[in-house]
């Protein structure tokens, strides 16, 4: 039930010279940024249509 985690602080002592390396070193999952991302993009922009259809000189 529950996970045995690592608690141990991790220091990279190499110098980054890209985000990659970063993202890398994080073990950041990018599909589930991108995804996420993406359905804010769709809130946001379902939200600016509903504004503009009650004025359309919104824009």
């Amino acid at each position: 039930m529950f996970e045995n985690n690592d608690t141990t602080i991790q220091v990279d002592l190499r110098k980054k010279n890209s985000l990659k390396e970063e993202i890398m070193y994080k073990n950041i999952d990018v599909q589930s940024c991108m995804v996420m991302l993406v359905v804010i993009a769709a809130l946001l922009l379902s939200v600016i249509s509903v504004v503009a259809a009650q004025n359309p000189y919104i824009i």
